[in-house]
This record gives structure tokens, sequence and C-alpha cells, in this order.
């Protein structure tokens, strides 16, 4: 019966851990996407900003041990960083690419004369 508790719970830790990533990520997310019309500085500052926030929620709430509390701030604050920053380098991507569409077919040219 023991094995079975202990299971349990190491499957609902797993659980909460994948909700708090996750809500973490589309924080990330919406930061970014949301602050498109600020320059890159305020965007940066307002991301890391709000990525302590959950961090700060999971270590106050749950009143972490001592031993743990820097891996409950690091993994929510990494998660929405990471996916901040992931939508900014893809909004700078898109921003350089190429506006020109690509032809439809590919372009066939003439055998170079004397060959």
């Amino acid at each position: 019966m023991g094995l079975i508790l202990l299971l349990l719970a190491l499957i609902v830790a797993l659980v909460a851990l994948a909700v708090i990533l996750t809500a973490s990520a589309g924080l990330g997310l919406a930061t970014a996407a949301v602050s498109r019309r600020l320059p890159l500085w305020a965007r940066i500052t307002l991301l890391l900003t709000l990525a302590a926030a959950p961090a700060a929620a999971l270590v106050s709430t749950l009143d972490v041990a001592a031993v743990w509390q820097l891996a409950a701030w690091a993994l929510p604050f990494l998660a929405t960083v990471a996916s901040g920053a992931a939508w900014l380098a893809f909004e700078a991507h898109r921003r350089r690419a190429p506006r020109l569409p690509k032809p439809a077919w590919p372009v066939r040219h003439a055998p170079a004369a004397g060959r």
C-alpha cells in the first residue's frame, strides 16, 4: 500500500510540475507577443520582470524547503524566459526573411551556347 501511495504522489508531483511549466511558458509567449510595439530593451526587461512572478508565487505558495528553493525559482523562471526569447527570435527571423514570393515553378534556363 505504501508503494502505491508513493507512486501516486510522484505522478501528482510530475503533473503539477508540468502544469506550472506550461503556464510559465504561456506567460513568456504572451508577454513577448503582447509587447510587440515596445522597443527591444523594454520587451526584454518586461519579460525578465514577469518571469520572476511564477517563481516567486511557487516558492511562497508551496513554502519550499531551503534545499529546493533554487530549483523552484529556476524552473518556472527559465521556462518563461526561454519561451519569450524563442518568440522574440521567431519575430526577428520573420522580419529579416525576404519578402519576395518563391516562383510556383522552378525556372529552367536554356543550355549555354557551345556546350
